[in-house]
């Protein structure tokens, strides 16, 4: 199933009705985050911020609100290399004492294409949760997986990470419980798409790198802030998010 811009696979372990009523749920609920989360959708209520904070204030619903705190802590702690502005987190100006945001400039412009699909990702794993689902791997497009509880038939469930550039060749296998594994890099169709906000330009390396963590926001901010980072603020990084897995693979 294609959503939120790409494909959607999901496998559950469970009894027939109650897993079709979760993936009922999965739809609708991913649906509504990409309603809302989509900037190139005028009706969005993210295009609304890219329109209107640099004009004024524009007072933000809970969830965005909790949405772009949480993006201000992951730009916090990537020492900036995860900046959903493209261009400069800091000139995005958000106000506790009413929920609002504003841009200080006007060719600011929020793209939380690098965060959704780790927030879409939680928000499933709820679901599941709520519904008694304990063992299921949920796969954005190969790039966004989350592992819950253990395959059927086995400890883990077995993630390969493969060359994008040498698709035969696994870089890694991971075995995942109860995690997330996001992946950021430059492929062959999509050389150049991860901005290095300190430079203000695409980086076109021949890197992959992944994260694995217990929270899919969590590895999908730092997988793409690491794509972009310079040798010190990795090794910086590595310190602040040292329960998490970081492969770094450069030059494939």
């Amino acid at each position: 199933m294609n959503l939120m811009g790409t494909r959607l696979d999901v496998v559950m372990m469970g009894d027939e009705p109650v897993l079709s009523d979760v993936w009922a749920q999965i739809m609708s609920e991913t649906e509504r985050l990409y309603r809302m989360l989509n900037r190139f959708d005028p009706a969005s209520e993210i295009s609304h911020v890219n329109r209107e904070a640099a004009v004024y204030s524009v007072k933000l619903n809970d969830e965005l609100w909790n949405i772009l705190t949480d993006v201000q802590k992951y730009h916090r702690l990537t020492q900036g290399y995860f900046d959903p502005s493209l261009c400069d987190f800091n000139r995005v100006i958000l106000n506790a004492d009413n929920k609002s945001v504003r841009f200080t400039e006007e060719k600011i412009s929020l793209d939380l294409g690098g965060y959704g699909k780790g927030y879409a990702i939680e928000r499933i794993r709820e679901i599941m949760l709520r519904a008694g689902v304990s063992q299921a791997l949920v796969n954005f497009g190969n790039s966004s997986i989350l592992a819950v509880g253990s395959h059927p038939h086995g400890k883990y469930w077995g993630v390969g990470v493969e060359n994008p550039f040498l698709t035969e060749q696994q870089l890694k296998i991971h075995e995942l419980y109860n995690q997330s594994i996001s992946t950021s890099a430059n492929t062959p169709k999509h050389t150049g798409h991860i901005i290095n906000p300190r430079l203000g330009k695409y980086t076109t390396e021949r890197k992959l790198v992944s994260v694995v963590s217990t929270d899919a926001v969590e590895a999908e901010a730092l997988s793409t802030a690491l794509m972009v980072a310079d040798e010190v603020s990795v090794r910086s990084m590595k310190k602040t998010f040292e329960n998490a897995i970081i492969d770094i693979w450069g030059g494939l």
